[in-house]
């Protein structure tokens, strides 16, 4: 059994941050396949639609961002796709990707100067939305 989400949960609760390599393209170009990010344990009240989350969802550990937030839940989409995520019940938000270290060695803190990468992923999907009809 692998006891990686454990341990994690524990470092978190007790108000640690934690750095784990990452795998999966569903946050490119933001945070990319093999980095490494810095996750910082974060009460849900503070989190903003455009920070980027670490949640467990169906498929396991995602780091995500968030698009929307209700009172049911947060829903969270990769930067790399174009549909939303099922809704994220507050209680499996584990915590906020604070920084991503490149395979170069290089780190980017993850802030909203990001979101302007939302911005233009946003304006790409309606592009292509608009000229697939």
């Amino acid at each position: 059994m692998n006891q990686f989400e454990p341990t994690l949960r524990a470092l978190l609760a007790a108000g640690h941050g934690a750095r784990f390599r990452v795998e999966g393209d569903s946050m490119h170009p933001v945070i990319r396949s093999g980095e490494y990010v810095k996750v910082l344990p974060c009460a849900s009240s503070k989190l903003r639609r455009g920070d980027v989350i670490l949640a467990a969802t169906g498929r396991g550990l995602t780091a995500h961002r968030i698009v929307r937030i209700s009172e049911r839940g947060i829903i969270t989409r990769g930067d790399n796709s174009l549909r939303a995520d099922p809704l994220v019940e507050r209680g499996n938000i584990l915590g906020r990707i604070a920084e991503v270290e490149e395979i170069t060695g290089d780190y980017r803190i993850i802030d909203s100067s990001v979101k302007i990468i939302t911005f233009a992923g946003a304006f790409m999907r309606l592009l292509r939305k608009r000229f697939q009809q």
